[in-house]
């Protein structure tokens, strides 16, 4: 009996120890990534060459991909993909998280993301979105919605719209988080 209160003492110690509660929490954290996050697995779109994936120790995973843009009326013309790699189900709480920032804007004003969506495919169709601002320094932003309806694997995007203003953009992990649907729904 007494190694089993001294068991139970060190698993309370154990349980209200921050470094132990976050082991804990980041397999319930990576489960629920349903997207490739990496740089890498970006699809930029419009742009007459690929960008530049560069190093950048101050990002997650150190890279990011860099992208100058003059600014456009229509500034969904470029913009970068990241397709839903798992199913989605109706009532689903989605939250799209990335890693940016913005350089050389005018007048050194706060840069602009047009538009984050999550977009069903391959019809386009926004199920959630907002616009950013965006600052020199490297930031997680997060936009946070709800499934309309049950999606397979690859029938949503997380979609960046970039060209809104004359300024080079560096955009880092892109995160598409699925966290059910809410309690007593």
């Amino acid at each position: 009996m007494h190694n089993v209160r001294i068991a139970a003492t060190c698993l309370t110690v154990l349980a209200a120890s921050p470094v132990w509660a976050a082991q804990q929490a980041a397999p319930a954290l990576a489960q629920r990534i349903i997207n490739d996050p990496r740089v890498e697995a970006l699809n930029p779109y419009g742009l007459n060459l690929p960008p530049a994936i560069r190093a950048d120790k101050k990002v997650q995973f150190g890279k990011a991909m860099r992208i100058p843009l003059t600014g456009h009326q229509d500034f969904w013309r470029i913009g970068v993909t990241t397709p839903v790699l798992k199913p989605v189900k109706k009532d689903d709480q989605i939250v799209i998280a990335f890693w940016a920032r913005a350089e050389k804007t005018a007048d050194g004003t706060a840069g602009k993301i047009g538009r984050v969506q999550l977009e069903a495919t391959p019809v386009i169709r926004t199920i959630f979105e907002q616009a950013f601002e965006v600052g020199p320094e490297w930031k997680m932003y997060q936009v946070k919605g709800v499934a309309d309806r049950d999606y397979a694997p690859r029938q949503l995007n997380a979609a960046m719209h970039l060209d809104s203003a004359r300024q080079v953009l560096d955009i880092g992990p892109v995160f598409v988080l699925n966290y059910g649907a809410k309690r007593g729904e």
